[in-house]
């Protein structure tokens, strides 16, 4: 390749992560937390789903017919059931759904919500649809979930920015493949023991070709999973079906109405749910949905987690006499291609399958993700520093440096400080919504972390970040005990295995970043004092 060509494609590669590659890390960080933001973080925020919840056939059945006959027969078209035995939610959430006619002659969807309490299915809240999902409830998990996905800033502007960084860290790839011709020659050459420079130059390559497969999985995910349901979605609607985004969901998902027989017969949910568990050991059930309540031709559709299927499976019943028909995958039936694929999406960017392993291995190639555009702006900044001839002036490399170790320090920071807000909120506020108080409290800590660079010297700012989250990690696991009484050493007797798990992985992450700060401080030092001439960046911090 011409080399006036490998210059332009360096420049764009320079200029992508120079505009993106603050916002990268932060989506990538995110993402490799909000791995285990379902099941695992979201059953360490709650105390009632901490421990196993057996599955209560029975129990669900007549509690969705006693409610079934509160809301009446127009809102039996569609039950939609949350299974608390999946710890996905911290109740059981049935929702009634409806169509109903509208004084234009149109139609609108209609739906009333119930929370039940996991387990007891005790009665906690009751709302309509609308207001349900617009008044959301968030606790740490759900807020982590949702920061991933769009930043909070909501639909469409988040999930098309999301989805539009997902694109760019395509370009990052293919133009690095490009302009790093000899990288292959250097995939084992990591010179920790030499200067900050090389140590960052040869990190940048190692981990940014040695996961570059997982790199460039997770950025086409994002970007469908970012821009599919606010432009992909929409435009397809628009050429098939008129504009009907309805109707193309209803035609390609899984899960499809029957037709009606206007003949009333009861819905035998306890006899397919105790079936499916049969049948299907090897599946978590987390999401039930009757299609036609109580008619005589309705459809039960069973969906669970764990199979080799990665989208998950779902099982479909005649909901009258709990007749097995068939199993299916979420796009379609399992035989079909295209909706394997679509299927994969959620899935391959989050890790979802096969296991707690996965997840973990998703999580440290996401943190390598998050710290290939860090490191590349750390390169972009010191080779600024040092030039002779610098495109920029000395005092804007600084400031990019501050912002750097403000924003990328301070969402660890923020992200480790939900943790302790949410033991202390549930303490201390057991009965109230905590939405508010978890929004201040992380955008507040990443705010003061953003400006504590730009008020104090580098160094004692990069020294509290770090030290902050470490000892905040370390925190976490003797106030959980503190607080809710589940640690360790009643792990076998209160069966929170999943939270203590959370536990000890944050005191191991903690620890190991105080040691490892710790370290870097004594080479720092050691450097210092030899012959070895420092580098801008060692300077400065």
């Amino acid at each position: 390749m011409k080399s006036i060509t490998i210059k332009k494609l360096y420049t764009l590669h320079s200029w992508v992560g120079l505009i993106t590659g603050i916002l990268l890390f932060v989506i990538a960080f995110s993402g490799a937390v909000a791995v285990f933001t379902r099941p695992e973080l979201k059953i360490w925020s709650n105390q009632e789903i901490r421990a196993e919840i057996p599955i209560q056939s029975h129990k669900i059945e007549n509690t969705i017919e006693q409610y079934a006959q509160k809301v009446g027969p127009d809102y039996l078209e569609e039950v939609h059931i949350r299974l608390p035995s999946a710890r996905l939610s911290e109740t059981a959430r049935v929702i009634y759904e409806g169509h109903f006619e509208t004084p234009e002659g149109g139609e609108e969807h209609k739906g009333t919500v119930f929370e039940f309490h996991p387990l007891n299915w005790s009665l906690v809240s009751k709302n309509d649809m609308d207001t349900f999902f617009e008044l959301e409830k968030y606790d740490m998990s759900t807020f982590l979930a949702h920061f991933h996905a769009d930043l909070h800033l909501g639909r469409p502007v988040g999930l098309i920015l999301t989805g539009l960084l997902g694109l760019t860290l395509m370009v990052s790839i293919v133009t690095g493949l490009f302009i790093h011709r000899k990288i292959l020659a250097q995939l084992f050459t990591f010179r920790v023991s030499k200067t900050f420079s090389l140590m960052l130059n040869d990190g940048h390559k190692v981990m940014s070709v040695w996961a570059v497969l997982f790199h460039s999985v997770i950025a086409f995910t994002g970007a469908f999973l970012g821009l599919a349901t606010v432009i992909l979605v929409p435009a397809a609607a628009y050429v098939g079906f008129n504009g009907d985004q309805e109707k193309l969901l209803e035609t390609f998902t899984a899960i499809k109405a029957p037709i009606v027989a206007n003949v009333a017969q009861p819905t035998k949910l306890a006899d397919i749910i105790d079936i499916s568990i049969q049948k299907r050991p090897d599946l978590t059930f987390d999401n039930v949905a009757i299609m036609g309540y109580g008619d005589q031709n309705a459809l039960v559709y069973i969906s669970g987690d764990g199979s080799e299927q990665l989208g998950g499976e779902t099982l479909v019943f005649h909901g009258a006499t709990a007749e097995y028909i068939r199993t299916q995958a979420n796009f379609g039936r399992l035989e079909g291609v295209t909706g394997k694929i679509l299927d994969a999406m959620f899935p391959l960017h989050f890790g979802n399958f096969g296991g707690l392993l996965v997840k973990c291995i998703w999580a440290i190639l996401g943190l390598s993700t998050a710290l290939v555009p860090i490191t590349g702006l750390m390169l972009w900044i010191e080779r600024g520093l040092n030039a002779q001839n610098p495109t920029h002036s000395k005092r804007t490399y600084q400031n990019f440096n501050k912002l750097l170790i403000g924003s990328c320090g301070g969402i660890v920071l923020a992200t480790v400080a939900l943790f302790i807000a949410q033991l202390i909120f549930d303490k201390t506020l057991p009965e109230q919504d905590h939405t508010s108080l978890i929004f201040k409290t992380f955008f507040g800590v990443w705010l003061g972390a953003i400006i504590l660079p730009f008020v104090i010297k580098q160094a004692l700012a990069l020294k509290i970040i770090i030290l902050g989250s470490g000892l905040l990690m370390v925190l976490i696991m003797p106030l959980d005990g503190l607080f809710t009484g589940s640690h360790v050493f009643n792990v076998f007797e209160t069966q929170h295995y999943v939270s203590v798990s959370v536990d000890l992985t944050m005191l191991f992450l903690g620890t190991l970043l105080l040691v490892s700060y710790n370290k870097m401080s004594q080479q720092r030092h050691e450097l210092s004092t030899t012959s070895v001439p420092q580098t801008a960046i060692e300077r400065e911090a």
